[in-house]
């Protein structure tokens, strides 16, 4: 691994969306210690790994990913993406590993279930540092990508349609069976998912940027899985993070929610002491210990940090953190099929939460709610959970939100969660329209650099 440092002032959403149509990667952090700290903007893979549904061993596209971080370098290579990508939630569906049912939705092959690509050079920004570098294989890759950053590239620009959702009452009535499994004692909890949709014209990326603005995220991830789909994320929740050097894993899981009206303070303790929420949130980390414990060393699995409040664009929600040391066994493969799906977005016990999931939502989910980030230089792997993700295909743009369902649940105040979950998608897309709007009263100042102002802001530490 090499690395060549250039201006740490880079603007690296405008930087993305000039390298937009060229197999563009960019996992976008917010600046926020220690999660946002990164961000890694990429194109022209040199290697594609996809998976299709159907394919009964889908994290088999873990297998043989090898540390690649050697050579002199001032970065850590556990830093340092090797490949970038996803799997998604309907993955689980496709191995079928344990589920007693087969899945009811209709799957499409379009669309891959797993997918990773290796860039042999990464423009990588710390945000924290405020310095950034060309990374690379070797000195070759780190010419090719520093060559391509001085090009320019039109404005992008889309036009979207206003997204409609499932209606509240279909959802509400899903929500009512789900509650129905939990007093018969099938399940403990489930997340159950609204889906809204709408058409696009243009530049995927533009409603990206537009999301961007609308909600400031550690784990933001922006990925082209080819000419006519991508998939836009701004998730703030940590899935998993593991250090191939020191076998460490770590899970985040988020579950718990409350608007933000401006009391942070005093909406955290409402947080806190909600013993819904509690619920929620206790039967979660359970199950992330329990999944952690699959591959962990007897005795190591524990919690820490315990039902903090994080407060995000509208939202506050609890975290806790549940740590453990894998075995030394382990390997990618053996830790996505202990963990895959992630429980807060599935239930408990998950297999059975997944199966009613499939019962009772009307659309499968794609991409959101599996995992996106990447796997390290140093072998590792860094993943979030993909939730507040958008789907863009074909001119048509998908979004789910979802909540965690547990006996204390009312129905309308599950519904009213789904909505405020949306905001991210219908934020950014009342700020186009507006962008649209002005765009046509002046030319005097161009709405991409107004939208690439106020979101480089969320680079700020």
């Amino acid at each position: 691994m090499r690395a060549r440092e250039i201006d740490g002032s880079i603007d690296v959403a405008a930087l993305a969306a000039g390298w937009r149509g060229r197999g563009l990667a960019w996992l976008d952090g917010d600046g926020s210690a220690p999660q946002g700290r990164w961000s890694f903007v990429g194109c022209e893979p040199v290697e594609v790994r996809s998976v299709r549904w159907g394919d009964p061993a889908p994290y088999d596209v873990m297998r043989g990913l090898a540390a690649c971080g050697s050579g002199a370098c001032e970065l850590d290579p556990a830093d340092v993406p090797a490949w970038i990508g996803l799997v998604a939630y309907d993955a689980c569906w496709s191995s079928g590993s344990g589920l007693r049912r087969a899945p009811r939705l209709a799957r499409s092959g379009d669309a891959p279930i797993a997918w990773l690509a290796r860039y042999d050079a990464l423009v990588a920004l710390d945000a924290q540092r405020r310095r950034a570098w060309i990374v690379g294989d070797d000195e070759a890759a780190i010419d090719r990508l520093a060559a391509r950053i001085d090009e320019r590239a039109s404005a992008p620009r889309a036009r979207v349609s206003r997204p409609i959702g499932e209606p509240a009452e279909v959802h509400r009535a899903a929500i009512e069976r789900a509650l129905e499994h939990v007093a018969a004692g099938e399940i403990y909890q489930v997340n159950l998912a609204r889906r809204w949709s709408a058409t696009i014209e243009g530049d995927a990326i533009a409603l990206f940027l537009a999301m961007r603005a609308a909600s400031p995220v550690p784990f933001g991830a922006f990925l082209e899985l080819g000419r006519d789909r991508a998939v836009l994320a701004r998730t703030m929740e940590r899935f998993l993070r593991w250090d191939a050097r020191t076998r460490a894993i770590e899970t985040r899981p988020i579950k718990g929610t409350i608007a933000r009206a401006g009391d942070d303070r005093g909406e955290a303790a409402a947080l806190r002491t909600d013993a819904k929420e509690r619920a929620e949130h206790a039967m979660i980390v359970d199950l992330m210990r329990n999944d952690l414990g699959r591959v962990a060393e007897v005795g190591t699995v524990r919690v820490e940090r315990v039902m903090e409040v994080e407060p995000y664009a509208g939202l506050s929600h609890l975290v806790s953190t549940v740590r453990a040391t894998t075995r030394d066994d382990v390997d990618l493969r053996a830790i996505l099929e202990a963990t895959f799906p992630p429980g807060s977005i599935s239930g408990t016990p998950k297999l059975r939460a997944i199966e009613i999931i499939e019962a009772l939502e009307r659309f499968p989910r794609g991409a959101y709610c599996g995992a996106i980030g990447h796997v390290d230089r140093a072998g590792g792997l860094s993943l979030a959970v993909a939730i507040r993700t958008a789907t863009v295909a074909r001119g048509e743009v998908e979004y789910f939100a979802g909540g965690g369902l547990v006996e204390a649940s009312v129905p309308e105040r599950e519904v009213a969660e789904t909505e405020l979950k949306a905001r991210v998608l219908l934020d950014a897309v009342r700020a186009l329209e507006e962008e649209a709007v002005g765009a046509r009263a002046t030319t005097t100042d161009d709405p991409f650099r107004r939208r690439l102002r106020a979101g480089q802001r969320t680079l700020d530490p």
